[in-house]
């Protein structure tokens, strides 16, 4: 028995492997190799053993082999698909994150009709934006089983949605009743190879929030409650119409926090140059002119435009470590800011340790004080670059 199996029987290693590398596939689907009926029916038999709402039964499978027909779904996939040829005029050779994504689509846009199969997932329903489950969520989860299907078969495929936007067009093309509603069209082919890998994704830890919205843990916790040994943290994320480098000219400035804050906070660099990775600078604040704290921080991260890390008191053994990211999000950038709680070199560990039965009130109890905080400097900073 492998040491990979599973209590219930599977080996895991093979299972992690096909849920890890089912990629979106572009480039590398085999337009000249045929794939039979019998492989696309038994990707579509597993496919229908998905849960769907009140055991209903109306999920439909539309195959299209004939290419006159990919032809003209090719062309109305394109007149949708024209913003990314465009998008990769713009970005090729630029080193830009969604350079490769963009390509890719791209390519995909100009050879859609040369699938050998295109295999449309529908449903019987028309959604109505009540809210009331039953009709795509029925038949998302069967239509991403098809892909697992596929992967492990030596097929491959990608999620395009993009014909949603002509869906009077295809109806009218594939003789789609009314009443009907079309998910996802799957170009599935064969792939070029088979070494596919696990994309790059933020780790469970950094999205995963614990009994209130935005409160983390760096690693799980033995008794399921919150434990300083933990990482407890707090992250709070805002989306703006700006573009990264408005909002990092206002994230890289030390005493920005100050402009939100309802005390007085500032900040100066104690060290020479540029800032970068090992720079300090010292934070403190004051209330009617008394000083309250100040504090040495040094900075762990420092990516123009993405990333500002930085360590209270100690890098080893920092007291938090406080965090900004910035991802471009549709047209404009999301922001994240993050903290953790240290074991060390600061005043909420010995309090949260001081009587066991009370350390997981005193982190619920601090981290609302922290989460409040942030969520007004991520409210600051929208304002200020969403004028």
């Amino acid at each position: 028995m492998s040491d990979s199996l599973s209590e219930s029987g599977f080996d895991l290693d093979h299972v992690d492997r096909l849920l890890t590398t089912t990629r979106a596939v572009r480039k590398r689907l085999d337009f000249e190799r045929h794939v039979s009926d019998e492989l696309i029916f038994e990707c579509i038999d597993l496919a229908e053993q998905a849960p769907t709402g009140g055991n209903d039964a109306s999920r439909r499978w539309l195959v299209i082999r004939d290419q006159d027909t990919k032809n003209e779904l090719g062309r109305l996939y394109a007149e949708v698909g024209t913003l990314f040829i465009n998008a990769r005029g713009r970005l090729d050779g630029t080193g830009h994150p969604k350079e490769r994504v963009v390509s890719s689509s791209a390519f995909l846009v100009e050879n859609f009709s040369r699938s050998p199969v295109l295999v449309m997932c529908a449903i019987w329903g028309i959604h109505d934006d009540s809210g009331r489950p039953g009709l795509f969520d029925s038949a998302i989860p069967s239509a991403w089983s098809f892909n697992l299907a596929l992967r492990s078969r030596g097929l491959g495929t990608a999620y395009a949605t993009m014909l949603n936007n002509k869906s009077e067009d295809v109806a009218e093309l594939l003789g789609i009743p009314s009443g009907v509603t079309t998910l996802v069209c799957f170009p599935v082919a064969y792939t070029i190879g088979q070494d596919f890998s696990p994309a790059p994704r933020r780790p469970a830890f950094e999205i995963t929030y614990f009994d209130q919205w935005g409160f983390t843990r760096s690693q799980g916790s033995q008794d399921g409650s919150a434990r300083i040994e933990d990482g407890p943290g707090v992250v709070v994320e805002i989306d703006t119409d700006a573009r990264p480098k408005a909002i990092w000219d206002v994230i890289s400035d030390i005493n920005m926090p100050a402009q939100f804050s309802e005390e007085l906070v500032k900040a100066e660099w104690t060290s020479d140059g540029d800032p970068q990775v090992g720079s300090t600078f010292r934070g403190s604040n004051s209330i009617s002119g008394v000083r309250e704290w100040e504090t040495d921080c040094i900075v762990t991260e420092w990516k123009d435009r993405a990333a500002f890390e930085w360590r209270i008191t100690d890098a080893e053994k920092p007291g938090a470590i406080w965090r900004f990211d910035l991802a471009e999000q549709g047209g404009g950038s999301r922001l994240r800011f993050s903290m953790t709680i240290g074991k060390d070199n600061n005043g909420t560990a010995p309090r949260a340790l001081k009587d066991p039965t009370q350390e997981s009130r005193v982190l619920h109890e601090r981290r609302l004080v922290h989460k409040a905080n942030m969520q007004r400097v991520v409210d600051g900073v929208k304002g200020l670059v969403d004028r």
